[in-house]
């Protein structure tokens, strides 16, 4: 089928919410998964573009025992801290500030070298915990498994909904949009793990096809343990967007489809069911369309 037309149809009558007879409880879902997943994107793309800033300048990086993204109130930084020893305190050796509107090389603003505060103390010893487990698999009961040319990327979430980390498939190869592989650690208020729900089934790096071919909409299928888009999806579609530069996203389940417009950064839900007879419709009006 070439959802991607059903996508233009969409898009050309006037607005997501015509098209979906959406309850509160729906809009909430999808501004929350929409909220978590903009999140994502802000701490990881903070984290690339400080990587990159700081790479060029040729560091010291002696001492440097990591590095932490996290947002406050309207900035995220990313912060890159020094021990000496286990003995020593953590410290800022190097760090960078955005805009979270405006994550941008031109944007950055350094962040002096100074003590790490209580909270960035928490943070990355949650990041600890977090890289424990991934080496041990303690509450997965089974190896995490990565495949070649990609790279467990982790980001913590810290705000009133509590702490969490998201563990993302990175890729190291070029014109590729990874999908799945992913995960949600949850911590308990205390700051220990407790729990790991894993979020895809499988590992899906997306390719554009070959040849001068445009994609207007890419496509992929959740089963029903997670039938609508997840924040890691939002993340990931947004920050590969240069390798897979589709303007819409469908994810597909047995009950519901999530329609993604990645320019607007919209997020809309239909039921299968309601999805299939707009396609049906559509391809009825416009035949050539198949």
């Amino acid at each position: 089928m070439k959802y991607s037309f059903l996508v233009a149809v969409l898009c050309s009558i006037g607005g997501w919410q015509q098209v979906t007879a959406q309850t509160t409880k729906t809009q909430a879902l999808e501004q929350g998964i929409l909220r978590e997943g903009l999140a994502l994107y802000e701490s990881e793309r903070a984290s690339w573009i400080a990587t990159d800033l700081l790479m060029a300048r040729q560091p010291d990086m002696t001492g440097v025992v990591g590095y932490l993204s996290y947002a406050d109130q309207d900035s995220v930084s990313t912060i890159f801290l020094h021990q000496a020893s286990d003995k020593q305190a953590l410290a800022v050796k190097y760090g960078f500030t955005f805009a979270r509107t405006s994550i941008l090389p031109a944007t950055s603003r350094n962040i002096s070298a100074r003590p790490a505060s209580a909270r960035e103390e928490r943070l990355f010893a949650m990041r600890l915990l977090v890289m424990d487990e991934l080496r041990s698999h303690k509450l997965l009961k089974s190896a995490y498994g990565f495949p070649e040319n990609t790279r467990p990327n982790v980001v913590i979430l810290d705000d009133n909904q509590g702490a969490r980390a998201y563990i993302l498939t990175g890729t190291q190869e070029e014109g590729i949009l990874p999908i799945g592989n992913d995960f949600l650690m949850s911590f308990t208020s205390a700051g220990k793990l407790s729990k790991v729900e894993r979020l895809h089934n499988s590992y899906i790096p997306m390719r554009l096809p070959e040849g001068d071919q445009t994609i207007e909409a890419g496509m992929h299928s959740h089963l029903s343990a997670h039938p609508y888009i997840t924040p890691t999806d939002i993340c990931s579609l947004l920050l590969y967007q240069n390798a897979f530069p589709a303007k819409q996203h469908l994810v597909m389940s047995n009950e519901y489809v999530s329609i993604f417009d990645l320019p607007k950064r919209q997020l809309a839900f239909l039921t299968r069911k309601a999805f299939d007879k707009i396609y049906k419709d559509q391809q009825k009006r416009h035949p050539s369309s198949e």
